[in-house]
């Protein structure tokens, strides 16, 4: 059967229902009053012109006043006669209130606020425009959230995006003359930053822009929620399709386990009609803007004003920002088709692979804020390990340096060991050669010696022949005061005393050249070369020194020298023999 001939049906059936209780409850209530009277009254008269109900209505009133008196005045019919007439007349009323349907009882107001799907018949007191909120901060990050404990969270707060098409929006109902007078919307971040932009365009104060705590929010995935948006959604799009049903009661996506309900389009069915129920009772003659979080609540509810099986539900989704003016039963009929469009139909193809993957896969992991913490969990354990490889690698080079450096200082240690060791072996070389150089220079210096005493003892035999050959000469020209005269003065040979000082400087300076100057200077060197410095600074002058006393003491010391010299060395003496 159609799901308007279900409806009638059951229409019918409450009001055959309602009636049978109305007639049963007047009977009722008939009978105990009859009764009442019949044992109250002995002579019990009634008029004519009244009706058994009427008088039934009367005689309660009265005994409940307590004014009630005994006056059969004006009663002329026996107590058979008003028993007729009160069951004719009773029969009368409760036939025409079982066909009527007891509306005699039950007034039209009473029953207003109680919306009833769909509307064809029934005329909504109000003017209804929905709107789906703009773009999230999440669904602009692909992030589908439907947990309600998070709706409120501002990372799903209302982006640049979102602020653009719901300012465009308005713009469209501006232009269309509407003037919005009730704006009801959801507690998502999203849902109240667009409320607030609708109240700030329409300039609609804040008594009238009014919050819904639950009945408009959306429909909860379950262990899909914060999943990727636009593969997940369109894997319940074919859900729905699929298995949903007209009435919308399959079609369950997977429980979670972090409290996010898991729900059937029936049950945000419940929402929505206590959602219009509760507007139509506290409002009449408004218009009234409803602004959802998502797009299946406004095209669910679409989908019940007009009479559109459930499961076409998503052909009626809402974009982000995008809204409907006017929505009631005949222009929800003239948007829906009688096909799919091949647009929808290739979303149901997709969302199909899609939900075949998620149901074989149900433990992988498609919780974005999971994947993203775990992404970021891998960034910080690659960063982690980077910076520990980079530490060991400058540990590496820290230690590969420091052992550079101990090993460069080590070669420094060991060439300056190394140079130390041939300054030594250089030192003893120089030692050795100069303890060589010292025992050759004592040998010569004593050859020099001997070699210089024997000059001495000739020039000492020279000089020694001069001063006698002088004094001779001298003897000889003295006068006969005894003095000498200019003329007999025998002059010194010059020549012969500056041979003497050039062979004593030669030999003086052959004795000094035979021994380099860093070599230690012995006694006996000392001794020489202190007679060397005073044999050549003696100056023959006459008028300085005596030469005859000179040449006497040179000659005793030289022959002493000489006589030493031969005593303590043989070989000397056999040279010069």
């Amino acid at each position: 059967p159609s799901p308007h001939v279900s409806n009638m049906n059951s229409r019918s059936l409450i009001q055959a229902s309602r009636a049978s209780i109305i007639i049963c409850s007047i009977i009722l209530l008939s009978l105990v009053n009859s009764s009442r009277c019949l044992l109250i009254h002995r002579k019990p008269y009634v008029h004519r012109r009244q009706t058994a109900f009427s008088h039934i209505l009367r005689w309660h009133a009265s005994e409940s006043d307590g004014t009630h008196e005994d006056n059969n005045e004006g009663l002329s019919e026996p107590l058979e006669d008003s028993r007729r007439s009160f069951v004719k007349n009773g029969f009368i009323t409760l036939t025409s209130a079982a066909f009527t349907g007891g509306s005699l009882f039950v007034s039209e107001a009473g029953a207003r606020g109680l919306v009833r799907f769909p509307c064809k018949d029934q005329t909504l007191l109000n003017t209804y425009h929905f709107m789906r909120a703009g773009s999230s901060l999440l669904e602009v990050e692909d992030v589908w959230s439907t947990n309600p404990l998070f709706l409120t969270n501002r990372e799903a707060a209302l982006s640049e995006k979102g602020e653009d098409e719901v300012r465009r929006a308005c713009n469209l109902l501006k232009n269309m003359g509407v003037t919005p007078t009730i704006v009801r919307y959801s507690l998502a971040a999203s849902s109240i930053d667009t409320a607030n932009i609708v109240g700030e365009e329409f300039n609609i104060g804040r008594d009238r822009l009014v919050p819904e705590f639950n009945y408009m929010d959306p429909r909860a995935i379950g262990a899909w929620d914060f999943s990727p948006k636009n593969a997940t959604e369109e894997a319940v799009w074919a859900m729905d399709f699929d298995e949903a049903g007209p009435s919308g009661r399959g079609g369950r996506p997977p429980p979670n386990e972090d409290g996010t309900p898991s729900e059937t389009l029936a049950d945000q069915v419940v929402r929505l009609t206590n959602l219009m129920s509760v507007l139509e009772t506290l409002y009449s003659g408004d218009e009234i803007i409803l602004v959802f979080p998502d797009g299946t609540g406004p095209a669910l509810l679409s989908c019940l004003i007009g009479g559109i099986p459930l499961y076409r539900v998503h052909e009626l989704n809402f974009q982000s920002g995008e809204i409907r003016q006017n929505v009631d039963y005949n222009s929800v009929n003239a948007i829906a088709t009688d096909l799919p469009s091949p647009y929808y139909s290739e979303i149901l193809q997709r969302g199909r692979q899609e939900l075949m993957q998620l149901r074989e896969n149900p433990d992988e992991e498609r919780n974005v804020k999971d994947l993203k913490f775990e992404e970021e969990r891998a960034v910080a354990e690659a960063q982690r390990k980077e910076r520990q490889e980079l530490e060991e690698r400058e540990a590496r080079q820290n230690e590969f340096e420091r052992r550079q450096k101990l090993e460069e200082e080590r070669r420094i240690k060991e060439e300056q060991r190394k140079e130390r060791q041939i300054q030594a072996q250089e030192r003893e070389i120089e030692r050795k050669r100069m303890r060589e150089n010292e025992d050759n220079s004592t040998s010569d210096i004593s050859g020099g010696a001997v070699g210089g005493g024997i000059l001495l003892l000739a020039v000492s035999s020279v000089l020694a022949n001069s001063k006698q050959s002088a004094m001779i000469d001298t003897d000889d020209n003295r006068d006969e005061n005894g003095t000498l005269s200019n003329a007999t003065i025998p002059e010194t040979n010059s020549a012969d005393i500056d041979e003497v000082e050039v062979s004593l400087s030669d030999v003086a300076k052959a004795d000094t050249d035979s021994v380099e100057l860093d070599q230690p200077i012995t006694m006996e060197q000392n001794e020489t070369a202190k007679v060397f410095e005073l044999a050549s600074a003696t100056n023959i002058d006459d008028e300085q020194i005596n030469l005859e006393d000179s040449y006497d003491d040179w000659g005793d010391a030289w022959l002493g020298t000489i006589n030493e010299i031969m005593n303590d060395d043989p070989d000397i003496s056999s040279k010069l023999e």
